[in-house]
This record gives structure tokens, C-alpha cells and sequence, in this order.
């Protein structure tokens, strides 16, 4: 009989024994599971580069940066992306210039750090559109009797420098047609920027043939 119960005690305390190491022991992958938690997908990638600070919307969690090339990425555009931590938000502003990160994962990208190293002037290129190119252009880019159309005919054939260079020294082909020089009127940060706002706006997925030579 003494026997008996022996045995049954050392059953129940091996069967106790193994529970409890079942327990205290993680899968492969439970563990994989939990060094992941909060950390990059294998897949991610981080990418750095300079640019300026466009606009900064608290209400939707995201940031646009005018940036330069980002290497191994993206060419010089505006890049309109949300931010990882929402303290972010805080650290910069319209006009900063920064250093900033981003971090990729799949087609989703959002900014990990800014480090402000400077300010620039923003530049408000709809309205030097509105003030110096709209009376002959249009306000909408339809064009007029003293200028040509910038959303169809050959304003669609040539790129950015080409336009940049026109509006810097003028042109003339006929006198009632004359472009005038704008390089004593306007700096060449505001030149580029009303050229790269009917690029990027007026003409908008607008079909272009750049370089088509006339």
C-alpha cells in the first residue's frame, strides 16, 4: 500500500516537473515573434539626405520636404510622408532646413529623425505666378493674347532649365510675343520656384515630350 502511494507521488511530481518546464520554455516561434516587437522588418531600409521643411500638418501626422537626392533612393522632389514618433511634429517647421531619415518598409515610408541645420525663406511661387506671369499666360496656365499657353502647344516640349533660362533672359520672336527678362526682377531661387510650380501644378499629368527641338 506504501508502495502505492509512492508511486503516485512521484507520478504527480514528474507530471508537475514537465509543466512547469513546458511553461518557462518559448517556441522558435514565440521567440522570433517577440524579438521583433517594436523593431524593423528585415526588409526595411534606411535612407538619409538634406532638404527643406514645405509644411508640417499636426492633424494628419505628416511632413513635406523639399529634399535633395537621396542617394541609393529617390531623386531631388517633395516628399510628403508621415513622421514615426509624433514628437517629431514638434521639431521642425515651415522654412527649417534639415538633415533627415527615413525608414522604408515595403512601399510605406516615414521619417525617423529630423536635425535642423539652418533656414531658408520660403518662397510663395503661386503668387509671383499670379503677380508676373498670369496677365499674358493665364491665371490657369490657358494663355493669352501676349503669351503662350502652358498647358498645350510646344510649352509642353521643353524641360525645366529650358523654361528656367527663358524666363532669366527673355525672349523674342515677334514683338507683340516678346517674353521679357525677369533675372532684375525676380532671384533665381524665385525663378525656379514659379517654373517648378507650373511644371509640377499647371501642367500636372499633362503629356510631355522634353527636348523636342523646334
Amino acid at each position: 500500500m506504501k508502495i502505492q502511494k509512492l508511486t503516485i507521488i512521484v507520478l504527480f511530481a514528474a507530471i508537475a516537473i514537465a509543466a512547469a518546464c513546458s511553461s518557462a520554455v518559448e517556441t522558435p516561434k514565440q521567440a522570433n515573434s517577440a524579438s521583433q516587437a517594436g523593431a524593423p522588418s528585415a526588409g526595411s531600409q534606411t535612407f538619409r539626405s538634406i532638404g527643406v521643411v514645405k509644411t508640417v500638418d499636426v492633424a494628419a501626422g505628416k511632413v513635406t520636404v523639399d529634399h535633395e537626392d537621396i542617394p541609393g533612393y529617390m531623386a531631388p522632389m517633395e516628399m510628403n510622408e508621415p513622421v514615426a514618433d509624433a514628437a517629431l511634429l514638434t521639431q521642425v517647421k515651415p522654412g527649417d532646413k534639415v538633415e533627415f531619415e527615413i525608414l522604408r518598409e515595403g512601399s510605406k515610408i516615414k521619417y525617423t529623425k529630423f536635425n535642423k541645420i539652418g533656414e531658408v525663406a520660403l518662397i510663395d511661387a503661386p503668387t509671383i505666378y499670379a503677380a508676373s506671369c498670369a496677365e499674358c499666360h493665364g491665371d490657369k496656365g490657358q494663355g493669352g493674347p501676349k503669351g503662350i499657353p502652358f498647358t498645350s502647344g510646344h510649352a509642353l516640349d521643353h524641360t525645366e532649365a529650358d523654361f528656367i533660362k527663358t524666363v532669366t533672359d527673355g525672349k523674342s520672336k515677334k514683338k507683340d510675343k516678346e517674353m521679357p527678362a525677369f533675372r532684375d526682377k525676380l532671384s533665381p531661387e524665385e525663378i525656379a520656384a514659379v517654373v517648378k510650380f507650373f511644371r509640377e501644378v499647371i501642367q500636372k499629368d499633362l503629356k510631355r515630350n522634353e527636348g523636342h527641338k523646334h
